[in-house]
């Protein structure tokens, strides 16, 4: 999966004696140990997080094969293990070194603190869960929290403490965006947006049709960007990284003819696109991240969540990757999503109308094959490659002239 010997090492089974080491230096035994998950960046470090038992006692570890200075060794507890692979840390989660702030976003009591510094009346968390932890990178956390009577659901995002200030900005700029307030050491509270998630209008569990949720109305959420979003830095759309995800889906060894056909498929065209406008965009436009008026019957947007990824862009990025996350739906629940069968060509031909039809299908085909290469499940990683080789043969989707 990786390259790097000493990142290798952290999914092996030599990462048990690893981990071992770390905890002895503590005077301290590792009872069992389990790998959670490994985040790996190209051409950048590879983390690894651990469920473990030391001396009775469960405990997260991330060990990751980061540079860190002495002072955030110093202040993590991270313990430098070298060896003739390299060099790795490894610490006690929530210590993180560069995500300062999340010590405290993990512990109700202190982030009630936060909460409170923030602006609330008295705030009491309730119950606080882990949503999405990358180390070193970012987290997300869902806090339900009590103000008297008030009941309030806050999204708790950390990231690094000098990217904040530009979160918090992305937010001001969607007047779709939810309120999002600074706890300080890089804490933005995020509020729970208004309506519902476009995945759940699209899910059923009683046997009811989905929702329909029109083209159009997707297009005119896009639309509320304001053309302040084409100042944000410019980042390289998922298409334009191709090639970085067709190099991790054959590191984990998903069908390298398949890859081959696509790159030579969709990758010239992708290289040498049709001209088309920088505009503003919302950079991971899918269900997921869309709220919706209505449950059974959305005809307008009212929320778009995570834009960290808000900037200047092509239109057709950010519609090709939302057929993409619909078209995958179903095999995540095949009868919680049953009957969205034509969703994905239906949002596709809404599209085709308004970007270059062609240059659509090759953008909607590379977001599926980063989408193969980055699931856990090899069973949907190899599902969703073959969906990105239908979509690029024009087997699947509406074909246009």
């Amino acid at each position: 999966m990786t390259t790097h010997p000493a990142a290798d090492v952290l999914s092996s089974d030599d990462a048990g004696d690893m981990l071992a080491t770390a905890v002895a230096t503590s005077h301290q035994h590792l009872d069992s140990w389990r790998l959670d998950a490994v985040h790996a960046r190209p051409g950048a470090e590879t983390s690894a997080c651990y469920d473990t038992v030391i001396d009775g006692e469960r405990v997260y570890l991330v060990a990751s094969t980061v540079d860190l200075t002495d002072e955030q060794r110093a202040e993590t507890k991270a313990v430098k293990l070298e060896s003739h692979v390299g060099v790795v840390h490894v610490w006690r989660h929530p210590a993180d070194p560069f995500l300062t702030g999340l010590a405290d976003a993990s512990v109700p009591e202190a982030l009630q603190a936060r909460l409170a510094r923030a602006g609330a009346d008295r705030p009491r968390v309730e119950k606080l869960e882990m949503l999405v932890l990358r180390p070193l990178r970012r987290a997300v956390l869902r806090a339900d929290v009590t103000e008297g009577e008030r009941r309030d659901t806050w999204f708790v995002k950390v990231v690094r403490p000098d990217r904040a200030g530009d979160l918090l900005h992305r937010h001001r700029l969607s007047a779709l965006a939810p309120r999002a307030l600074d706890a300080g050491d890089g804490i933005v509270l995020v509020a729970q947006a208004a309506g519902w998630a476009m995945t759940e209008a699209l899910h059923r569990t009683d046997g009811t049709p989905p929702a329909v949720v029109e083209p159009a109305v997707l297009i005119a959420a896009l639309d509320t960007l304001p053309p302040a979003v084409t100042e944000l830095p410019l980042r390289p759309s998922v298409p334009e990284r191709l090639s970085m995800y067709v190099d991790l889906a054959r590191d984990r060894g998903l069908d390298a003819a398949a890859l081959d056909h696509l790159v030579r498929v969709i990758g010239p065209g992708l290289a040498s696109p049709p001209e088309a406008p920088l505009v503003p965009t919302h950079g991971d436009f899918h269900a997921a991240n869309v709220r919706v008026s209505d449950r059974h019957h959305p005809d307008r947007v009212v929320g778009l969540i995570d834009i960290d990824t808000l900037g200047p862009g092509r239109r057709a990025d950010d519609l090709a990757c939302m057929v993409a996350h619909v078209m995958v739906l179903p095999t995540l629940d095949a009868s919680g999503y049953a009957g969205n069968e034509e969703q994905p060509s239906r949002l596709f031909a809404g599209f085709a109308h308004t970007v270059d039809p062609e240059d659509l299908r090759r953008r909607v085909a590379a977001n599926l094959v980063a989408l193969a290469s980055g699931v856990d499940d090899e069973d949907h990683a190899a599902q969703w490659l073959a969906m990105a080789v239908d979509v690029a043969d024009e087997k699947t989707l509406i074909s246009f002239s």
